[in-house]
């Protein structure tokens, strides 16, 4: 089967299929070495992990979903069962399941033995146009989202579009606040897609958010410039996430939100017209992401986005579109403006 799209990065290149009814065919689409370990959430072992391992003769791995799970801890619980069961170096763990389960076990298979062969099976839109993608896998730490975390790529990623169709509507909005990221940050073309719900084309919205995706994390593997476009909305997004200890909102409604933070900045430096913000703005709102709690404590976020992983030294990084489809990285950031962003963001909650 020809691959959709070959990300070609500097450490590897890796086959991204994505098309209708694709888990029956995982069997001719892995090359594995020697044995193989399904990894998956319980939920989806048995909606999709039983029947995947069945057909690669593999072991299963359950591991607990939710940002809760997706720690160290479920980490050393996934290597002990590995050397449990036999795995060795020559062996492959085939992921199934959506962010949290790709990037925890990901990681898992990125240090065991100092790396194991790995394959995503992501069964969420939002692990099929972002986390998936690009070789970046990682889990939470107190002070942070994604704290601890590898560059490892896998072998390929396979993308059943047809695990969509069952998808709640809430996960579903998850991804396509991500997708929505895409457009804004890439191709206008998909931006204008999102911007009349419901009535959209979801296998289009994701063939478009994977090119997006995998032409920026093919030419910058390691987030050394252009990649670090993929983070618009995440820095106060991410401090969002932490401050409510990572419940209430899915992780996509909270780049939602930190997208309109991010747009507040920059139509206040005078880089994106307040029209275009608007606009954006705009289709967030009408996509309907879960409102934050008017309880949520703002200094928590402002010092979350303190931790952010993308800030370098003394220089808070954050991304600001310029125009929808252009976005450009800026490293001068003060503490004063992020506070302005958070606080447009909560004066509509407060």
């Amino acid at each position: 089967m020809t691959p959709f799209i070959t990300i070609r990065q500097a450490s590897a290149s890796y086959p991204v299929y994505a098309g209708r009814d694709l888990l029956g065919e995982v069997s001719s689409l892995i090359h594995a070495r020697g044995r193989i370990f399904v990894i998956t959430s319980a939920p989806l072992r048995d909606r999709f992990g039983e029947r995947i391992a069945a057909s690669l003769d593999a072991d299963v791995i359950e591991i607990e979903e939710g940002e809760s799970h997706k720690n160290l801890t479920t980490v050393n619980d996934v290597v002990t069962q590995l050397l449990a069961r036999g795995a060795k170096r020559d062996s492959m763990a085939v992921v199934v399941g959506g962010g949290v389960v790709g990037h925890t076990a990901g990681f898992a298979a990125s240090i065991f033995l100092r790396g194991i062969d790995l394959v995503h099976i992501p069964t969420t839109l939002l692990a099929q146009v972002d986390s998936s993608l690009g070789g970046k896998v990682a889990v939470n730490h107190a002070s942070g989202k994604n704290l601890i975390g590898s560059f490892f790529p896998p072998r390929a990623v396979i993308s059943d579009l047809s695990t969509l169709d069952s998808l709640p509507r809430r996960e579903m909005l998850s991804g396509l606040f991500e997708a929505l990221k895409g457009g804004v940050i890439g191709d206008a073309s998909l931006f204008e897609m999102l911007e009349s719900p419901p009535r959209i084309d979801v296998d289009e919205v994701v063939r478009k958010a994977i090119q997006v995706k995998a032409e920026i994390v093919s030419a910058d593997e390691r987030e050394a410039d252009l990649r670090r476009l993929l983070n618009y909305g995440h820095t106060i997004g991410h401090g969002i996430e932490a401050a409510l200890d990572y419940r209430h909102l899915t992780h996509g409604e909270a780049v939602a939100w930190g997208m309109i933070g991010a747009n507040a900045i920059a139509a206040q430096r005078g880089l994106l017209a307040r029209n275009v913000a608007g606009r954006i703005d705009r289709v967030i709102r009408a996509w309907n992401p879960t409102p934050i709690p008017a309880d949520i404590d703002r200094d928590a976020i402002l010092a979350a986005a303190e931790h952010d992983k993308k800030n370098t030294g003394s220089q808070r990084v954050m991304v600001f579109p310029r125009a929808i489809g252009t976005c450009e990285v800026f490293s001068d950031i003060t503490e004063a403006e992020i506070a302005f962003g958070v606080d447009a963001i909560l004066g509509e909650v407060r």
